[in-house]
């Protein structure tokens, strides 16, 4: 059966009709459901030019079937692939995706359909990809390189089930494993610096968090020798492209045998995509990659950061979002979601924990967040305010009850602005096993582990209930919530915890990103209207704010992972 295409469009009418008139010459068109995710306009200039395009896909026939989706709202392309190849992916097993510049040869569908069946439940291959380089050197019919690409692809729900769109986790993954050069293509291109780009906000490529996603994994993308894709919008026409003609390829007019070809990196293909992406590099960056020594080389690409004024450098460095989470549900009960995932009670996971809090903890590592290491703190800067109230309010006095709270990632996070407090106590509640853990190795006269609320709170006197990352996992969230607040506490706060605008809350599994860990957790995902609704019968709302995990889907809807500062009502 024919893998359905979904297919992304803007405001270029014109290319729209030259990528569907392509893909029409296609003989499985017939056999193929067409879905059509077409984005709103960003302003009001490009409203004339959206509504040309939605009246010319309302009108596409020749596919099997066709579904326009019309976004209400402007996602930008990066949320709307994202989001559209997921929702796909939620009913078919396999998606091909262009976008609206694409213009294909006439074997690009059977290419497609022969791949995504031939490698349908080979987990070393993670897509396909339509597009080649019109490099010099001869390569073969077909071929693997590592990792994943943009212009013409497709993969299956196994491998987009990998893609991570947190950024900072991929290039700091890539540091970790010294895969940086390696990833840029021995140096020939700068994809690391188009992922610290997505980090800092100067881009929002989708791209290159797919390309690293599968880089890291170690998986495979199956190219072609001769280009199926040429892309026709390097016309200055896109959002996201300039006016160049280094990419522009001649489409094959055959079709491409894939059998016989070894699941491996080609060397040979490699080697020519490096030589062609070298080409492409400014006259001054060849020589002096010619002239320096490698290592010479990339000191002088970081001093350069040091050329510029450090106001500039840090309004370059926009927060970044999402977290590589998927979710897969709904569930009825707590207890089907529990039988269906691996828990958090996992060895592995308190021994990756022990590890990266005890670097955090020894200043090898300034940050860690579920058990990734950051060279840099990522602030929740409400949540510090919140801490800095209670401690104000309290004559100084600092003292936190925080529910779930690892081995002390929240209390790391903050420990700079905590040092200036004379009178603090970090009380951590955890299972069993992370509190003798804490205990063993990471207490000290200001940070503790407790097993129940009611030992913590016979021994301290909190003025601050802490909740980051843990109400959703919890079976019975608002039995805990009761409890915690029957404390001495009069600030309540919450963080990187999923809501929706629904009126219920659901049940999901939530996994984590594989390059952490191959876990899974029941999860629920709240509604905030529900609530808030709750909460107001013991506190006030004061501030609410979005978490640095920002936005995820899950197969019922999009939510926000989100923080809610509250104060003791009465």
């Amino acid at each position: 059966m024919a893998s359905p295409v979904a297919l992304f469009v803007y405001d270029r009418p014109h290319h729209v009709r030259r990528t569907v008139q392509a893909l029409l010459k296609n003989r499985s068109a017939l056999d193929t459901d067409l879905f059509v995710f077409s984005d709103a306009a960003k302003t009001p200039d490009k409203t004339a030019a959206v509504e040309k395009v939605r009246l010319y896909v309302e009108s596409i026939q020749g596919f099997r079937s066709i579904t326009v989706h019309r976004r209400l709202f402007n996602f930008g392309l990066a949320k709307s692939i994202i989001e559209g190849v997921t929702q796909v992916l939620s009913e078919h097993n396999s998606v091909i995706v262009l976008e609206d510049d694409m213009i294909t040869s006439s074997h690009f569908l059977e290419y497609m359909n022969d791949g995504l069946s031939r490698y349908a439940n080979d987990d070393r291959v993670i897509s396909l990809h339509g597009y080649m380089y019109p490099v010099s050197d001869p390569l073969p019919e077909a071929f693997f390189l590592r990792g994943a690409d943009c212009w013409g692809w497709a993969t299956w729900r196994r491998g987009w089930a990998l893609f991570n769109s947190d950024g900072q986790f991929l290039l700091n993954e890539l540091r970790r494993q010294r895969l940086l050069n390696a990833f840029d293509f021995n140096g020939a291109y700068g994809y690391s610096a188009m992922l610290k780009d997505q980090i800092a906000g100067s881009n929002d490529s989708w791209a290159i968090r797919w390309y690293a996603s599968a880089f890291l994994a170690n998986k495979y993308t199956l190219y072609p020798g001769i280009s199926l894709v040429h892309n026709i919008g390097n016309d200055n026409s896109g959002a996201h492209c300039g006016t160049s003609t280094a990419f522009d390829v001649k489409l094959t007019n055959t079709p491409i045998d894939l059998s016989g070809i070894q699941v491996v990196p080609s060397e040979k293909a490699a080697k020519a995509i490096e030589r062609f992406l070298r080409t492409k590099q400014s006259p001054l960056r060849r020589l002096l990659s010619r002239v320096l020594r490698k290592k010479d080389y990339f000191m002088l690409n970081r001093i350069t950061k040091d050329w510029l004024p450090p106001a500039l450098l840090r309004l370059l460095r926009k927060m970044h979002r999402g977290g590589g989470i998927t979710f897969e549900g709904p569930f009825t009960t707590w207890d089907e979601a529990v039988r269906m995932s691996s828990g958090y009670d996992s060895q592995e996971i308190l021994d990756k924990v022990l590890a990266a809090t005890l670097k955090v903890k020894s200043g090898e590592a300034a940050y860690e967040r579920d058990s990734v290491l950051f060279d840099e703190v990522h602030y929740a800067w409400p949540v510090a305010a919140g801490l800095m109230w209670a401690a104000l309010q309290d004559g100084g006095r600092l003292s936190v009850l925080d529910f779930g709270g690892s081995l002390g990632s929240s209390y790391f996070q903050n420990r700079q602005f905590l040092e200036g407090l004379q009178d603090v106590r970090w009380s951590i509640v955890e299972q069993a096993h992370f509190v003798e853990a804490g205990k063993q190795y990471i207490q000290h006269d200001r940070l503790c582990f407790y097993e129940t609320i009611d030992e913590c709170v016979k021994s301290e006197e909190p003025n601050v209930v802490l909740l980051s990352g843990v109400m959703q996992y919890l079976e019975k969230p608002y039995e805990i919530l009761e409890s915690l607040s029957g404390t001495t506490a009069r600030l309540l706060v919450v963080d990187r915890t999923p809501f929706w605008s629904k009126d219920t809350d659901g049940l999901m599994i939530q996994y984590v990103p594989p390059q952490i860990s191959p876990a899974s957790y029941p999860t629920h995902i709240f509604s905030e209207p529900g609530f808030l609704a709750r909460m107001h019968q013991n506190w006030s709302l004061t501030a609410e704010f979005l978490s640095l995990d920002g936005y995820v889907d899950s197969p019922a809807g999009w939510c926000a992972f989100k923080g809610f500062l509250l104060t003791r009502e009465h």
